[in-house]
């Protein structure tokens, strides 16, 4: 079909025609769609790319699905409760090995768990998991297993690393990922947490280094609040030698305490109190 010719000038007729592909996104995807050519590609550039959404998209809309189960054929399976531990070893061995055959791959952040706890997951949980029916070459399909059953004890504790051994090395930044978006200090202030590490980089830079370190930790609590929210802290004793920059050593040593809110199922900092730092 010859495509419809907007204009007897090129540029002007693929700025035509983009205006009216937007408009079709638009109308298809409403205000998720946004698109404004800032960098200034030609108009040509910018007809191939709204195309390949509008493609990408309409490719997209005709995925078929298929369970996990479907997937790797369907195997035969009893419950977990109706096998003796030898059983289950060699039943999840064999559906593992299916998985892997159909590029179906299930990783593990935390662990290890006892093997009925891995069986029972894959069969009343993972089975029924829609997946892409026809797979690309050489993709796979990566499911972790603390998404589906996020272990909160573990992430506190790794936080709790994260957070002293980034404090040790004065390393905060913008992709310190264990820090909330915002925190609430004592006395209700509320912080960005730009303004944290702002303070914790004025701090820190009172000195050139911070060394012979070394920190526990005590005690983790948290309570989840439903609806994938908590509120959680560890807390600890802690020691460093903070070194200036004439070489005069000040040592700093005494409890920590980290608090940590649950949200989307992710847990973040949003206060502490650390031997040395003052709000």
């Amino acid at each position: 079909m010859e495509q419809e010719k907007f204009s007897e000038d090129s540029t002007e007729h693929f700025r035509i025609e983009n205006e009216i592909l937007k408009i079709k996104l638009k109308l298809q995807f409403g205000e998720a769609f946004q698109m404004e050519n800032k960098a200034g590609f030609p108009p040509e550039i910018e007809n191939q790319f709204l195309k390949d959404i509008i493609a990408l998209e309409s490719a997209y809309e005709n995925v078929e699905y298929i369970t996990v189960y479907e997937k790797i054929g369907k195997p035969p399976y009893k419950p977990v409760e109706e096998l003796n531990h030898d059983e289950i070893n060699a039943a999840l061995k064999g559906i593992l090995d299916l998985m892997q055959l159909e590029g179906i791959d299930l990783d593990f952040c935390d662990g290890p768990y006892d093997d009925p706890v891995i069986y029972k997951f894959i069969t009343e949980e993972l089975f029924a998991h829609n997946i892409e029916k026809a797979q690309r070459i050489g993709e796979s399909y990566i499911f972790i297993y603390e998404e589906f059953h996020p272990n909160d004890k573990v992430e506190i504790t790794e936080n709790t690393h994260e957070f002293l051994n980034h404090w040790f090395r004065r390393a905060f930044n913008d992709y310190s990922t264990e820090l909330a978006r915002e925190f609430i200090l004592a006395d209700s202030r509320i912080l960005s947490n730009a303004e944290v590490t702002g303070k914790m980089n004025d701090f820190f830079q009172a000195f050139r280094e911070f060394k012979d370190d070394g920190y526990n930790i005590g005690n983790i609590n948290f309570e989840l609040q439903g609806n994938d929210r908590g509120m959680g802290f560890a807390e600890g004793m802690l020691k460093y030698n903070a070194v200036m920059d004439n070489g005069e050593i000040i040592h700093y040593e005494g409890p920590y305490k980290l608090y940590m809110q649950r949200e989307d199922k992710w847990w973040s900092i949003f206060y502490f109190v650390m031997p040395g730092f003052n709000w």
